[in-house]
């Protein structure tokens, strides 16, 4: 596959997985689910991380070792700062809620806020670990 290629690869696998997110926004904004419009971005961030990387890396652009991991963070990096970008614009202020996790470990205070920054990263690492296990299946294959 050439260079141009990959970027079609890529740009293509962009668009699909925001679409994705954006019917997956639409469909809690029907179900007034307005609080928790972030859960939207998981379903393209797995599209995007998963089956794009996968695809290059099957095609050879990418190799099977850290550069997946770089093109995985940097991909979840874009894809987040898009996400905040285009949701607002399309559903008005959705990510203004925040949770609050108030721990008490041995006297000690610890007081977690849950906002969507923070989601979006716990996200992008559930992503990077769905990754990992992709790399081990498929080096596992090469070494067999």
């Amino acid at each position: 596959m050439n260079d141009n290629e990959f970027y079609r690869v890529v740009i293509i696998n962009f668009i699909t997985a925001l679409i994705i997110t954006l019917v997956g926004c639409y469909f809690l904004k029907t179900l007034h689910l307005m609080d928790v419009m972030y859960i939207a971005n998981i379903f393209g961030l797995y599209f995007i991380v998963v089956y794009c990387i996968d695809i290059l890396v099957q095609a050879g652009n990418i190799q099977n070792n850290y550069q997946r991991f770089i093109y995985a963070a940097a991909f979840i990096i874009i894809f987040d700062l898009l996400f905040m970008f285009i949701v607002p614009l399309l559903f008005g202020n959705v990510f203004a809620s925040s949770d609050y996790l108030i721990l008490v470990f041995d006297g000690a205070r610890l007081d977690l806020t849950l906002n969507t920054p923070v989601y979006l990263a716990i996200f992008g690492i559930l992503m990077l670990i769905f990754n990992f296990l992709l790399y081990l299946k498929d080096r596992k294959k090469v070494v067999e």
